[in-house]
């Protein structure tokens, strides 16, 4: 039961940090309506996904794909990917731009994923490759801070648009996620995948940046 006061403790944190961080640049209904359909969203895209990968784990019964208290599974790359997916509907349906307002709200969903993610290293009894997870999630915090604040000193980065923490993050986090996947000898076909992501994300990197000049 401790433990699963950490999670609640991330929902909670989430919808707050959400409302908080955003509700000055957005509408504030909006903003708690998104808030509680992203965490829909989350679990449920991290739940389908984790029992498509893991295809027969829960074959016994179709109501097991529901039973998340007596048969724990979940995708957290899957849960967040689709966290992401959410924030640009939202976007799309709000006529909010689609990029500067999934960097307004990364941190908020960094913060989510490590508190579940604490809450499975505790479960697991300190499970190294959780740990390295977590770690992970723990620097991409830092990083974002870092990058929102000195992204408009890189000479290299043009244009100066907001963006550059989201783009930068992502394509860091799923490079890293890549090698670790090898390290960890999952399936190559998610490495792949997850290059796959960082690649597009460093090419709209630069395509939002100007990095490269237009020819005349």
């Amino acid at each position: 039961m401790s433990l699963g006061i950490v999670r609640v403790l991330g929902i909670i944190l989430f919808a707050y940090l959400t409302w908080r961080n955003l509700r000055e640049n957005y509408e504030e209904d909006k903003i708690v309506t998104y808030s509680w359909v992203a965490l829909l969203s989350f679990f449920i895209g991290g739940r389908i996904i984790y029992g498509l990968v893991n295809f027969g784990i829960w074959n016994d019964n179709w109501t097991s794909w529901f039973s998340v208290w007596n048969k724990p599974g979940m995708d957290y790359i899957g849960g967040f990917l689709t966290l992401i997916a959410t924030g640009v509907v939202f976007s799309k349906m709000n006529n909010w731009k689609i990029i500067p307002f999934c960097e307004d709200g990364l941190i908020n969903n960094l913060v989510l994923l490590i508190f579940l993610m604490t809450d499975e290293f505790l479960r697991t009894k300190f499970d190294i490759k959780i740990g390295i997870y977590l770690l992970l999630l723990i620097v991409m915090i830092f990083f974002v801070k870092f990058a929102k604040k000195k992204y408009r000193s890189f000479v290299w980065y043009k244009s100066g648009k907001k963006g550059f923490a989201f783009l930068s993050t992502a394509f860091l986090s799923f490079l890293i996620l890549g090698f670790l996947g090898m390290f960890f000898k999952v399936n190559i076909i998610y490495s792949v995948l997850y290059w796959i992501i960082s690649l597009i994300s460093l090419v709209e990197l630069c395509i939002l940046g100007d990095v490269y000049e237009k020819r005349k």
